[in-house]
């Protein structure tokens, strides 16, 4: 087996899933409860047919995992070793911008690990990709750190809304119109979030 193929079989018991490795045609056959659910192949990660709701809904993380491991497999594979002090051998460059720089290091037993850092800092290490990516696109500037909001922080948003619009007599038209909008957008936000906090327990 790659390296690919390594992390996929140990990433997936994360999701409570099993994977079967085939060598006969280098395939991976994630199972759930006993059902196979994805077959990863040649580059892709199917499904199987006539998978029930639950099953559909594991196979969708099972996709994004996939997506996942496999950019940070690529990028692993093609980087250039990295020569930084505060760092252990055997970490690869994965991303740079300006002085902005994620790498990730692989251990045959327990996977990989992310580290990022910008110019003399010193590093943040992750075992999770999406936290390390999140981290590298703020402190590289890719997004404003100032514009993120955390659950908290939206669920208080949300609420100042909703008692404004429930409460407060003097709002016009416009003003209504525009609270209400916004109140549709905390709506998916925090949707959204609470999704990908299940999706990253189901990574980590």
């Amino acid at each position: 087996m790659n390296i690919f193929e390594k992390e996929i079989m140990r990433r997936v018991k994360k999701c409570d899933c099993d994977a079967v490795y085939r060598e006969r045609d280098n395939s991976v056959s994630v199972m759930y409860d006993g059902e196979k659910i994805a077959e990863i192949r040649d580059g892709k990660c199917e499904k199987t047919s006539d998978l029930t709701g639950e099953e559909s809904e594991k196979f969708l993380q099972i996709r994004r995992l996939f997506g996942n491991i496999s950019n940070y497999c690529a990028a692993y594979e093609n980087g250039e070793p990295i020569k930084n002090p505060n760092l252990s051998d055997g970490f690869r460059l994965l991303f740079q911008i300006g002085k902005s720089e994620m790498a990730a290091s692989y251990n045959r037993k327990s996977g990989f690990e992310f580290v990022v850092w910008n110019g003399d800092e010193n590093p943040d290490f992750f075992v999770n990709y999406d936290d390390a990516c999140e981290k590298f696109a703020v402190i590289s500037g890719l997004v404003d750190g100032e514009k993120i909001f955390d659950d908290e922080e939206l669920q208080s948003l949300y609420y100042c809304v909703f008692t404004t619009l429930e409460f407060n007599d003097a709002l016009n038209e416009d003003m209504r119109n525009l609270l209400e909008n916004l109140k549709r957008k905390l709506d998916i936000a925090i949707a959204k979030n609470l999704s990908a906090g299940e999706e990253k327990n189901y990574e980590n």
